[in-house]
């Protein structure tokens, strides 16, 4: 009779692999920050009035293409009550569209908790007509929005009158909608 060391070897040696791999995804996960969601994502809606001013000037030229950085801020009022300042890099693009992506530090409140949160955003724009869609995600919250998570649509135009915002900035309005998780 034929025996298969070999196979039987290879075979626990096989197991003893997936075993020592599923523990170590499994003890892995144990050192991730873990957020708990104190309840469903509650629902947010509101204004904001951003002020652009530009971060480096004159805008640059890259082939095709017109490269503007601003330095933006400005009040937003509804779920997030408060204000933000941060930037932007606008592509404009030989058709007049626009892709934009920036940074901002909100300071101010979340349905009534207070503190910082994180906001990253992208979006594309039409530099003819000065309408802009923006996606936002908000997340490294302090104080009492620590643990926050904001998922946001944003709906703009630029050019429009905004509150504080006096020439030369370029103002604008708009207006967002979402969800907002909040950790326990």
């Amino acid at each position: 009779m034929k025996t298969y060391y070999g196979l039987n070897q290879n075979r626990f040696l096989s197991h003893l692999r997936t075993s020592f791999c599923a523990l170590a995804i499994a003890g892995a996960s144990l050192t991730l920050p873990r957020a708990e969601a104190g309840g469903p994502p509650l629902p947010a809606s509101g204004e904001f009035f951003p002020c652009f001013n530009f971060a480096t000037y004159p805008p640059r030229q890259v082939g095709e293409n017109l490269i503007i950085t601003f330095n933006v801020s400005g009040p937003a009022t509804g779920t997030f009550t408060g204000s933000s300042t941060g930037t932007e890099l606008d592509v404009v693009h030989p058709n007049g569209s626009i892709s934009l992506h920036g940074t901002l530090l909100f300071t101010g409140s979340i349905n009534g908790r207070s503190g910082t949160l994180l906001l990253s955003y992208e979006g594309i724009g039409n530099a003819v007509t000065g309408h802009e869609n923006l996606r936002f995600v908000g997340t490294q919250g302090t104080g009492d929005l620590a643990g926050v998570y904001a998922n946001l649509t944003a709906e703009g135009d630029v050019g429009l009158p905004a509150p504080g915002c006096t020439p030369p900035s370029i103002a604008g309005q708009g207006t967002y909608t979402g969800q907002v998780v909040f950790a326990r």
